[in-house]
């Protein structure tokens, strides 16, 4: 069966229907459900914000009333009533903006700890197709500097937007009892100007989504030279890859340079606004004070709060634009948000009932336009032991992700006991399979806590016995604190052999019914290869097992083995079957009698 990428327009679907797509978005309404969901410092924010608003607002009103009470020489108990308002005022204002900043804190930290918990969580259902398109720095990024930003957002809105906005309306309303045209003309150009930081605002936000997306393939960057240090120094490229970040660096500086040459101006406006504000008021007001259409404290009152509006017209600015770059930054979570390719099915199978015989039914995977498998068809009956045997890039790993679905086939379907494995949860069928890959992933933790990753309630007994049938208890001398050594990041204390035969000790003790060793012997050597896979054959005696490997010592026990080239299945047969026909599996025997006799040449 030979097929072309455009045969594949539509994926093979399961016989459940899928969960529903979440086509969720980051943006304003999203974040403010975080924001609704911490109801208490919200209302608080609010209420110390407008208390506090309008509290700032007297005290230029009670100035003026003073100036007009002193003019017009009042009795000294008017004035003295009006300085112990303008105090009363004072302390108000104080302690509302101290509850203001009290509740903000509070709301601002519960949406950032809410928010990041959501995304985390949402990273955490995606599929392989996801961490293919975005790197690990990037992703980082994502989660610190982008989520920051909301966190910024928040918190400055807690602070000045109420009380701000309050304020505004206020001072309108008062200087408009005054002389509603010289209100009329102040208006009139904060609206002119404030129109016009909006526009700006708005055209700026994607030149800061690209900013923060620098900042992402920087992040990716210096994880990449962290990880790869010791092959930076063996290859002695330092310079190079200094060069390189330098580059990077470069762009980062070029791009934010860019955007706060144009963003700058955009947050001068309020203090430009005020300026021109004021010389109207200055010259109109100036003029009816001295012809008597206001008095000499409603002068003073429009002057104060000139610069009243100059601050909060400041805030507002500067909120706005952190709202725009906070747009930017909730665009490049929105990925995160989204639905998974694979996830489990709405009405799913119980796998209680399921043995573990794994059929692959014509089955043809596709990615990004390549056919990588191509029409296998396998049978794998319960309690046996396949290997797999193949060159590089044949297929093998694709095809037994297949069976914990790291990817789906675009063709055909995989089965459990009769049952497509698009049928179960996904939790279900996982926890029926202990995977343990050519590259052993260790946290850096004890050795105990990788051992029982996701067994944490294994008795001791079941540990022992896994580590005795691994060959890791052989080197739990060497080890200093036994099973409570810290591994180190990723297990850089621990040689690549022990990490591998941690990782078959760590699927023993998770007793699964599919065992799969993906070439998880090519670190070990030979004699102890050969003694972990004695005692592996009474481990996987009662379950089904799939063996990756390339040396022929490792699968010529296997009760069948399967020969992979180009994403098909060239050979199938036991070891004594496939040695006697020309072929894949037989050239390889060959090659590995070559080599060996050759070393025994030269010992």
């Amino acid at each position: 069966m030979h097929l072309t990428v455009t045969d594949f327009n539509m994926t093979t679907v399961s016989q459940s229907e899928s969960q529903p797509e979440r086509r969720e978005r980051a943006n304003l309404s999203w974040l403010l459900r975080f924001v609704r969901n911490s109801p208490r410092p919200l209302v608080g924010s609010i209420v110390s914000g407008i208390v506090g608003g309008v509290a700032v607002i007297m005290e230029p009103f009670l100035i003026g009333s003073i100036v007009d009470h002193l003019n017009d020489g009042a009795d000294s108990s008017v004035i003295l009533v009006d300085v112990l308002l303008l105090i009363v005022f004072g302390v108000v204002t104080v302690i509302a903006f101290y509850a203001q900043r009290y509740y903000s804190g509070e709301l601002s930290y519960n949406v950032n700890y809410d928010v990041r918990q959501v995304l985390f969580d949402r990273m955490l259902e995606q599929d392989q197709a996801f961490f293919n398109q975005y790197s690990t720095g990037d992703l980082i990024s994502r989660l610190h500097s982008d989520v920051d930003m909301v966190w910024r957002l928040v918190v400055l809105s807690g602070l000045r937007l109420v009380s701000s906005l309050t304020g505004l309306i206020i001072i309108f309303i008062l200087l408009a009892s005054v002389s509603i045209p010289l209100t009329a003309a102040a208006f009139l150009v904060l609206l002119v100007t404030t129109s016009f930081q909006v526009w700006a605002g708005l055209s700026l936000a994607p030149k800061f989504e690209q900013v923060q997306q620098q900042g992402g393939v920087m992040a990716g960057f210096v994880q990449d030279a962290i990880t790869g240090i010791q092959t930076i120094k063996a290859f002695g490229t330092e310079a190079e890859t200094s060069a390189a970040f330098a580059q990077s660096n470069a762009d980062y500086r070029r791009r934010w340079l860019y955007f706060k040459r144009r963003n700058e101006p955009v947050g001068m406006l309020p203090n430009a606004i005020s300026q021109l504000t004021t010389g109207i008021v200055v010259l109109f007001g100036g003029l009816m004070a001295i012809n008597g259409q206001i008095t000499l404290g409603n002068f003073a009152q429009f002057l104060i709060y000139l610069g009243l509006i100059s601050q909060l017209l400041l805030n507002l600015g500067v909120i706005y634009q952190r709202l725009q770059q906070t747009r930017g930054a909730l665009q490049r979570l929105t990925p995160m948000l989204q639905s998974p390719g694979i996830q489990s099915p709405r009405a799913s199978r119980s796998v209680e009932s399921l043995t573990p015989e794994i059929r692959f039914e014509n089955v043809t995977l596709v990615l990004d336009n390549e056919v990588l498998l191509d029409d296998i068809t396998l049978t794998i009956p319960a309690g046996k032991t396949v290997a797999i045997v193949g060159a590089t890039g044949s297929g093998k790993s694709l095809l037994v992700g297949l069976i914990g679905r790291i990817h789906d086939p675009t063709v055909g379907r995989v089965t459990i006991g009769g049952v497509d494995v698009r049928d179960l949860m996904l939790e279900d069928l996982r926890s029926m399979i202990a995977y343990v890959p050519q590259t052993t992933f260790l946290f850096s933790q004890t050795l105990q806590e990788n051992l029982r990753m996701g067994t944490a309630d294994a008795d001791d007994d079941a540990v022992a016995y896994a580590m005795h049938v691994s060959r890791l208890s052989n080197d739990l001398a060497q080890l200093t604190d036994g099973l409570d050594t810290l591994v180190g990041e990723k297990g850089v204390m621990l040689s690549g052999g022990q990490k591998q035969r941690l990782a078959i000790a760590r699927a023993v003790i998770r007793n699964p019914s599919i065992l799969i060793m993906d070439d998880a012997l090519s670190s070990v050597d030979t004699r102890t290869a050969a003694d972990i896979l004695a005692d592996l054959r009474e481990v996987v005696r009662s379950r089904t097992s799939i063996v990756i490997a390339h040396r022929v010592a490792t699968v010529r026990d296997a009760d069948f083995i399967v020969v992979m080239h180009d994403g098909k299945i060239v050979q199938q047969g036991t070891h004594e079957e496939l040695v006697t026909v020309e072929g894949h599996y037989r050239r390889t025997v060959l090659h590995e009698l070559q080599d060996v006799a050759h070393v025994a040449a030269h010992a």
